[in-house]
């Protein structure tokens, strides 16, 4: 049975009326602003807004606003149940936001939400479930869509790292791709999900990705795919063994005419990559942690802050901002220190830069002003308003809007000597996480709980796009020689005998598209595969393997990987192997192979640094209705047992070795969905585990019913299943795979099958 989940779920005209509340004098205000010819196209596609740098040209913006409505409050509209951390997107006068579904609800999921921007009426909303994701439901949204105004489409990450393609219009969906299992990226830690960006036919994405053969350690890896389709076009990378999490949002700019994506690595470095073929330019070392902040870019200039240790020699003290030239391009490109100043603790908030000044908002919601130049402190450590800051700053109208973490906001106009405040104020039982942005004239403030429009009706404001504002590139003509030779797909999942069809794109040394004058393109297959011509064909015996493309033009090459996985039935019994499965995802950087009883068996090993947690994939998304089942055991160490897990269908049946339990569950960090019971099991035994999945009746009502098993393997199989639990808002298909949760002690695994469902259950 083959089924298609209901993702749209258009709102009614009652709950348009019962949510959206026009405030005073602005209902007729509402009218004028959508008739007026001034608020034409000035849209908010990015986060940061079309120049990535959360500026704007406007004018008539208030420097004052009252939350709480009446005449002369300048809102125009609020929503009390669109809040959360999502710094909202604005185009063709819709916005568009990313919010938690039917809280606190055993549907609880995620959603895409399109409002009407002048009215605040909802359009339409993508509902999707979150599963095997460590993001707590009170942090989705940490993250932000991105809105491509030539194609129409958003793009957003969801929490538990599916990718998705959005209709801006109707809010179907165009594709949908879940990073997790396809890529192992990780949905992070709390929460800190990263930032799309569109650059011409392409969409960008990155996160922590451990993956499958060269690249299965943990790396801050990103991920390029055709906006339209999916396809991945190219899969970059930072350094291996970061020690932290990101969610750092790229920018997009030109400097000496190379086109350059500017972004916050996890391994606590700057980085920049040419953007159409992912190729590393330069790296500055900064933190030792992650970077969440997101670097400001102005002309070859970049300017970065953060709050943790600091690289050596100055590690002894927390925090930092820094001013960076770029110059070169190509293999030339150049990273140059021009200035630093130590102990800035500013981990979250981004900056903004007026005129020669960096106006930046420490994590204590303290004002630090530079001179760009030179790093001199202007203005240092000023109060002003609230206590704890994360919203990035926005300047437009010749004012500062800053929105803190506990509520208070505040309107700064920069003057000689410093800033002044021209007002600010306090909303009570709320915070702000996302962004302040003006579209059109119009401020949006999203706060935890409530989305607030505030206006004028003088606001006007100058528009701008995104491609207008990445600057002008060296004339291709100056420069046709291929230095980058692209394979695409550069990630592919077939069958054996199954085929795929490549093409071959060159670029320059400044990462522009160029036609292949050096003579004819060669190819070679490292793995179980012939080509012919373009065309990939995996043998027909291989199994669970994976084989590397390369093409070669002169001395410059490009490859394309492909996991190549056989229909289901599985049986892995690890014989005969060093490591895991080649094309399973996610599994051997943690995962060994290691005699166990006298026979090798998959083991979890606890020696890597930030590994306690694993989770591995090992086949294609769309299976459905199958079972899988292992030997399973854990080993006490440190007063200690582990977590042992298989998945099926984004679900997770875990034996619990601390709490002595089992569970099927779906969302780890929300318990959305979940039965437990009691289950005392002993260390140093085997057991089989079996776990199966069953989608009952069809969409919408479409009701899905685990089944688990657990018994000592030296004993006959039970009839009864020891847990059963039921999903009305299941999951519909996913990857079969692995979980284990073991801090000190060893979990092992060994005869692992997945069968589909032939039976009844």
């Amino acid at each position: 049975m083959k089924l298609s989940p209901r993702n749209i779920f258009p709102a009614t005209a009652l709950q348009m009326q019962r949510t959206v509340r026009i405030v005073g004098l602005f209902a007729l205000s509402v009218l004028w602003i959508s008739a007026s010819p001034k608020f034409a196209s000035a849209d908010w596609p990015y986060w940061r807004g079309p120049q990535f740098d959360g500026t704007a040209v406007a004018s008539g913006l208030p420097d004052d606003w009252d939350p709480d409505g009446g005449e002369g409050s300048n809102v125009i509209w609020s929503r009390d149940d669109i809040g959360g951390p999502c710094t909202p997107v604005v185009m063709n006068h819709r916005l568009y936001t990313i919010q938690r579904a039917d809280a606190g609800t055993p549907r609880e999921a995620e959603r895409v939400v399109c409002l009407d921007a002048k009215t605040g009426e909802t359009i339409w909303e993508n509902r999707y479930n979150v599963w095997l994701s460590d993001v707590p439901a009170e942090r989705i949204g940490w993250s932000s869509v991105v809105a491509d105004p030539d194609s129409g489409n958003i793009y957003a990450l969801g929490s538990c790292d599916i990718f998705m393609c959005i209709n801006g219009e109707t809010g179907e969906t165009v594709w949908s791709i879940p990073l997790h299992e396809q890529y192992g990226m990780l949905s992070t830690y709390g929460g800190r999900t990263n930032f799309p960006v569109v650059h011409e036919d392409l969409v960008i994405i990155s996160g922590i990705i451990i993956n499958w053969g060269e690249k299965a350690k943990p790396n801050h890896r990103l991920l390029a795919m055709d906006k339209l389709t999916g396809e991945l076009r190219w899969f970059s990378g930072t350094r291996d063994l970061p020690y932290d999490t990101t969610y750092s949002a790229p920018s997009i700019v030109t400097v000496d005419g190379q086109r350059q994506l500017v972004i916050g690595g996890g391994d606590g470095a700057i980085w920049g990559f040419q953007p159409r073929t992912g190729k590393p330019l330069w790296h500055y070392d900064l933190s030792m942690r992650g970077i969440f902040a997101t670097p400001l870019v102005v002309g070859n200039k970049v300017f970065a802050s953060h709050s943790e240790e600091n690289v050596s020699p100055s590690n002894n003290v927390m925090g930092g901002v820094v001013g960076l030239e770029i110059t070169g391009t190509g293999d030339n490109t150049k990273v140059k220190e021009l200035w630093k100043q130590l102990e800035v603790v500013s981990g979250y908030s981004e900056p903004v830069m007026i005129g020669n000044r960096l106006y930046l908002v420490d994590d204590r919601c303290k004002m630090w002003i530079f001179d760009a130049e030179t790093g001199e402190a202007i203005v240092e450590q000023e109060s002003f308003v609230g206590s704890r800051q994360r919203a990035a700053l926005l300047h437009a109208d010749g004012k500062i809007y800053v929105l803190t973490e506990n509520g208070r906001w505040a309107t700064v106009k920069p003057t000689e000597d410093g800033f002044e405040v021209l007002n600010k104020g306090r909303v009570r039982g709320v915070g702000f996480a996302g962004s302040p942005i003006v579209s059109d004239g119009r401020l949006y403030f999203p706060s935890s709980k409530t989305l607030y429009c505030v206006g004028t009706e003088n606001g006007k404001q100058e528009s701008v796009t995104m491609s207008e504002s990445m600057g002008a590139e060296t004339p291709v003509s100056e420069n046709t020689s291929v230095a980058w030779v692209q394979l695409v797909p550069t990630e592919s999942l077939v069958k054996p005998g199954e085929s795929v069809e490549l093409k071959v794109n060159y670029f320059n040394s400044l990462g522009q598209a160029v036609q292949n004058t050096n003579g004819d393109v060669t190819f070679s297959v490292e793995g179980p595969g012939s080509i012919s011509g373009t065309t990939f064909t995996a043998s027909s015996d291989a199994s669970h393997t994976g084989a590397v493309i390369t093409a070669k033009v002169g001395d410059v090459t490009g490859e394309a990987r492909v996991r190549i996985v056989p229909p289901l039935p599985w049986k892995f019994t690890f014989d005969g192997l060093q490591d895991p499965p080649l094309s399973w995802v996610g599994a051997r950087y943690r995962h060994i192979i290691k005699e166990v009883d006298g026979s090798p068996a998959l083991t979890k090993i606890t020696t890597i640094p930030k590994g306690a947690r694993s989770r591995a994939w090992m086949g294609p998304s769309d299976l459905a209705e199958y079972t899988i089942a292992a030997d399973a055991m854990g080993k006490r160490m440190s007063d200690q047992l582990p977590d042992i897990g298989l998945t099926n269908h984004g679900y997770v049946l875990d034996l619990m070795g601390e709490s002595q339990q089992l569970q099927i569950r779906t969302w780890s960090a929300q318990l959305r969905m979940a039965e437990t019971i009691d289950f005392p099991w002993k260390e140093n035994t085997w057991y089989r585990m079996k776990f199966r999945a069953d989608i009952e009746s069809e969409p919408p009502a479409a009701v899905a019913v685990l089944r688990g098993k657990v018994w000592p393997k030296d004993e006959p199989e039970p009839k009864e299943w020891t847990i059963t639990a039921r999903d009305e808002s299941p999951n519909l298909n996913a990857s079969p795979g692995l979980y284990g949760n073991a801090k000190v002690a060893e979990l092992y695994l060994d005869n692992i099958e997945v069968s589909a469902n032939t039976d009844q259950p």
